[in-house]
């Protein structure tokens, strides 16, 4: 008997009857409508398996010549129908079976990559529907049952999609929880049992109706100890987080539950970071109605994790372990007893790094004048100003934007974050339904206790009274942060320089202090951060002046001045 691959099956006599069958039942007849062409794939799915159930399903009799025809009617099946949600992954998932009963029948290497290829197809192709768990614990069992499996199946890439898809095996049936254990020790990783608990894929297949889906990959910025991940969907949703610390080879996993939330196949696929504190992430369907998001990470200190509206987004903060968390502190001389010091000056850390972050920008005009001045062009203008100034001192500037561009809040403090900031400025022009209000003034992260602060803030934020509310009782859990003091600090340095220095150069500017408010662009900032409102745009006056180059070089040279004192004043 010939051992002639699959792959290479020549002509048979058998296969010449059957086309001519074929051609009198009309079965190779092109279908002429979309409706017909699925009616034509069915057709041919069906006439494959039902010489699949009279000819092949006791493979112990069964030829090679048998094996490559009926792999041939379930080519032809696929073919007709490619995109047929029902006969692609059938005919994906028999091609697949049939060449696993060849490779076991007749010990053939290549039949077997031909059938991790198929299972494989499937799952990457039709990851909802009801054969594509079956294919990844057949394919779990090619990776277990040899060695030698790498030119196969990637095991790795595939114990990455069970954990994120399976979870646990506690909840699992017992086939899928032993290949996942299988899998876990075939690359080097033994499960604990007590991980991300679920049921398996299967059941994500059958669609639910759900009032929210995923609809962008998810987004990160990460260095070797801060990771901010946003999950955005399209309507709110409730969500849970859930930590894993490392367990023996299983690295420590951060993992959030968005309920009532599907993700489209198109955004499940892991991706690998290796940046020191991130490894990889990867998102799943969960179950009928729960998508999952999991991080594992190299270190794990602390998180934060809040939600931002229009659209909806879930962030998280995460923090690693600091590369020497028991820094020792200086001595207090005795003339400073009884004084706060901040950390920066504990350690008499000083400046070096400035994130300016000019405010709105591109979809986003921010406040507009009657005369149409956007707030987007002045505050970019002083932004790049303020830029030049510093350099001039000697610091490093990094902008979050230096054009016209749309920034989401939380990616303007994430940049900030991951270039490892000493100090976050954002730049801001106010406005206000009483034109008669003017004046310049700084906030720092925190809760808003006046009509005039949550008024600020909710404009900036862009967002209800009500969200405002909520953002606060958001807050009130993740203030305990070194670096309100620095920011409180940082804003009055910068709001001195600015009052003293404008009044000195113009006159007539009103010096409205240093305040607080739930600023979104601020929370989760790393270091002391502050947003400068330089004029209201709604009042006539100012408005005059902010179309001064002179005017907004001015702004500038004061906000850099500010930096400077602050700076200076940690030595």
């Amino acid at each position: 008997m010939t051992t002639t691959s699959l792959y290479g099956a020549a002509r048979f006599p058998a296969v010449a009857c059957l086309v001519w069958v074929c051609l009198l039942l009309g079965l190779l007849t092109p279908a002429s409508s979309p409706a017909a062409a699925l009616d034509f794939a069915a057709k041919r799915y069906k006439q494959a398996a039902s010489y699949y159930n009279n000819s092949c399903s006791f493979n112990k009799s069964v030829s090679r010549n048998q094996w490559q025809e009926c792999l041939r009617l379930f080519q032809k099946a696929h073919e007709a129908g490619p995109d047929h949600q029902e006969v692609a992954p059938k005919s994906l998932f028999m091609m697949a079976k049939i060449y696993g009963k060849a490779y076991e029948q007749y010990g053939m290497r290549e039949d077997l990559k031909a059938s991790a290829t198929y299972y494989e197809k499937l799952t990457l192709l039709f990851p909802r529907h009801s054969l594509a768990d079956d294919a990844m614990v057949a394919l779990g069992k090619i990776v277990v049952s040899t060695r030698q499996s790498r030119d196969v199946v990637d095991g790795q890439g595939l114990l990455d999609k069970a954990l994120a898809v399976y979870g646990a095996d506690q909840a699992m049936d017992d086939t899928a929880g032993f290949l996942l254990n299988r899998l876990q020790e075939h690359s080097g990783q033994r499960h604990s049992g007590a991980a991300e608990a679920g049921p398996a894929a299967g059941n994500a297949s059958q669609p639910a109706a759900h009032a929210a889906h995923i609809n962008r990959p998810v987004r990160f910025w990460s260095n070797k100890n801060y990771t901010r991940v946003v999950i955005e969907t399209s309507a709110p949703v409730r969500f849970k987080e859930h930590v894993l610390k490392a367990n023996g080879a299983l690295p420590a996993r951060f993992y959030v539950d968005l309920f009532d939330c599907r993700i489209p196949p198109t955004y499940q696929n892991p991706v690998t970071i290796q940046d020191g504190l991130l490894k990889r992430s990867r998102a799943a369907q969960y179950d009928p109605s729960t998508s999952r998001v999991v991080i594992d990470l190299e270190t794990f200190a602390k998180y934060k994790i809040f939600s931002l509206e229009e659209p909806f987004r879930v962030v998280i903060d995460i923090t690693g372990l600091e590369e020497d968390p028991e820094v020792p502190l200086l001595f207090r001389q005795p003339w400073d007893k009884g004084k706060e010091f901040t950390l920066a000056e504990q350690l008499g850390l000083g400046v070096k790094t400035i994130v300016i972050d000019a405010g709105h920008g591109g979809k986003d005009p921010g406040a507009i004048a009657r005369t149409g001045l956007r707030e987007k062009d002045v505050v970019l203008k002083v932004a790049l100003k303020t830029r030049d100034h510093l350099l001039k001192k000697g610091y490093k500037v990094v902008l979050t934007r230096s054009t016209d561009i749309f920034l989401p809040l939380e990616e303007r403090t994430a940049i900030a974050n991951t270039e490892n900031a000493d100090l976050f400025l954002s730049i801001h022009v106010n406005a206000a339904p009483n034109r008669q209000a003017r004046g310049l003034e700084t906030y720092y992260l925190s809760l808003a206790t006046t009509d005039e602060e949550k008024q600020a803030a909710a404009m900036e934020n862009a967002v209800s009274s009500k969200q405002l509310s909520a953002l606060q009782s958001i807050l009130s859990d993740i203030m305990n942060n070194s670096k309100i003091e620095e920011s409180r600090k940082f804003s009055t340095a910068v709001q001195n320089s600015l009052a003293s220095g404008m009044n000195k150069r113009y006159g007539n500017v009103k010096d409205l202090g240093v305040k607080k408010a739930p600023f979104f662009v601020l929370i989760g900032a790393q270091m002391p951060a502050v947003l400068a409102e330089l004029a209201f745009l709604s009042n006539t006056g100012e408005e005059k002046r902010l179309r001064s180059e002179g005017y907004l070089d001015a702004l500038a040279a004061e906000l850099a001045n500010g930096v400077d004192m602050y700076s200076r004043s940690l030595h």
